[in-house]
């Protein structure tokens, strides 16, 4: 079959700091790969890519970066027989259902299929708007079974895949991933990524190329929606197939920078030295990055040692916070003292490392806060290059879900959530984190504070810091200054098995 993968623009808050850095996406040509092997034609629409330097207003206080959902239809090959939308987090909600009208306004037979992170915890809505069927979890296994249902006419038995006729719950698992394809990443607009010079992980290079090396998570953190998406497991490719694959991205694409995204890279303290010493067996000259963090109590001096001799330049960690008390009611086992010894260890290595932080949990009092602030200036002074302080923000099915008032669309629930009672105070303390960070950095670290300067002058951003200070001058221009045009049509091509 022919099947149109569909990407939303990208959705933030109108003059709002804080938000996701937009940058390639990876499940998309992962899923490609995998209907590829299936022997299915596959395109990718890709509104953001299409237009990175776009931006439209979008309900209230949000505005949309790429193509919008018109414009989308419009570029989905009249061949195509199934239009699958991805819909990543509950920002995309409301635009997903926008496009699903314009695709089915458009192509009245096409068959639409919506999945992604965020249907795993809310499908209705999509088969209210219009959608075919909706699938939770992973789509490796539901989308090709989907696919060839469809072609045959047989029944559907699998869980996790609704319609108006057909609902049966997702099992929560995690399917193996040794052998699922390599990620396909031509029908993605790379070169006009690669100009952009910003990504979720720090650009080094320019050419880099985002890559998921393992799925789950086995802690159940209360703010978290991983343990609800894998059911506490966790599966990892091996070190020699994580290897064979960055080769293989080397030769196709030219790359030789990679950002893994796991959401917990280094679970195995065996897997994370076999790989690094993996890389140096092979002598590959690679550099790499976790911009979406490790857990710091699996690496250890030799741990990371390795790691950098092996191309490791960035990581991220996340204490969350430095009250014991809020540590146990967010559930997140933290151990206060290794993580500022893993600081210390990555700045004396050269590896820069960024620390998440997350404000306003439920019972969290300002005592809990002055710790986390003293356990900042401790951080700072070891070597930590950035920071990043999150408010927290009720993400459906987890454990503080219900702070969430029923009329509250969930365009809403996202890194600033002003409908909360407390919203002006930890705004406050979140401007207070980084106003301290940033003095005491230019104390402590006065050489690291001038070399951030040159990365952003020379656009090669070691920290994800320096890349936002030149993504918001390049948005600024986009706004004001870039000559607004008409977007055309964009003729996409099929790629299949070969």
């Amino acid at each position: 079959m022919k099947v149109a993968l569909l990407r939303t623009p990208v959705i933030n808050l109108k003059n709002s700091p804080f938000g996701s850095v937009p940058g390639i996406i990876a499940n998309l040509p992962y899923l490609t790969g995998v209907l590829m092997e299936h022997d299915h034609s596959v395109t990718i629409v890709d509104a953001y890519g299409l237009a990175p330097h776009r931006f439209s207003p979008y309900l209230d206080k949000f505005e949309a970066r790429g193509l919008l959902p018109d414009e989308i239809a419009q570029c989905i090959p009249c061949d195509a027989e199934v239009a699958g939308i991805s819909v990543h987090c509950t920002l995309e909600h409301g635009m997903a259902i926008n496009i699903i009208k314009e695709v089915r306004k458009a192509f009245p037979d096409i068959t639409i299929v919506v999945g992604g992170y965020h249907t795993t915890f809310c499908y209705g809505p999509f088969i209210d708007a219009g959608a075919d069927y909706v699938l939770q979890g992973e789509g490796e296994e539901r989308f090709p079974m989907l696919l060839r249902k469809l072609s045959t006419g047989e029944p559907f038995t699998m869980d996790g895949i609704h319609s108006e006729t057909h609902n049966l719950e997702r099992e929560p698992r995690v399917c193996p991933i040794e052998d699922l394809p390599f990620a396909v990443y031509d029908p993605l607009p790379m070169e006009t990524y690669w100009k952009l010079h910003y990504a979720h992980g720090p650009v080094r290079t320019g050419r880099y190329i985002p890559m998921l090396t393992s799925r789950g998570c086995p802690y159940s953190c209360a703010f978290c929606q991983t343990p609800k998406m894998w059911g506490g497991k966790w599966m990892a490719k091996s070190p020699t197939r994580v290897i064979d694959e960055m080769d293989h991205y080397h030769k196709m694409y030219g790359v030789s920078d990679f950002h893994i995204q796991d959401e917990n890279f280094s679970l195995s303290r065996e897997r994370t030295k076999n790989f690094a010493q993996e890389l140096l067996n092979r002598n590959r000259k690679y550099t790499y990055c976790f911009p979406s963090g490790i857990k710091a109590e699996t690496v250890g001096f030799d741990e990371l040692e390795l790691l950098y001799r092996s191309g490791c330049r960035y990581i991220s960690l996340s204490p969350e916070s430095a009250s014991k008390k809020v540590l146990k009611l967010m559930n997140k086992p933290v151990d206060l003292e290794h993580m500022a010894s893993v600081v210390k260890w990555c700045y004396q290595l050269g590896i820069r490392v960024n620390c998440n932080f997350v404000l306003g949990f439920p019972g969290e009092e300002l005592e809990d806060r002055k710790m986390t602030y003293r356990y900042i200036r401790k951080l700072t002074r070891l070597g930590m290059d950035e920071i990043t302080a999150f408010m927290l923000t009720p993400l459906p099915d987890t454990g503080v879900a219900d702070l969430k008032p029923d009329d509250i669309e969930y365009e809403n629930i996202n890194f600033s959530p002003t409908w909360r009672d407390n919203y002006r105070l930890i705004t406050y303390a979140r401007l207070w984190i980084y106003i301290n960070f940033a003095l005491l950095k230019c104390v402590f670290h006065p050489i690291r504070v001038i070399d951030n300067i040159l990365s952003v002058l020379t656009r090669r951003f070691k920290m994800k810091s320096d890349m936002t200070v030149y993504r918001f001058a390049v948005d600024l221009f986009d706004r004001h200054l870039r000559r607004r045009k008409p977007v055309k049509t964009v003729k996409v091509n099929w790629f299949s098995r070969k």
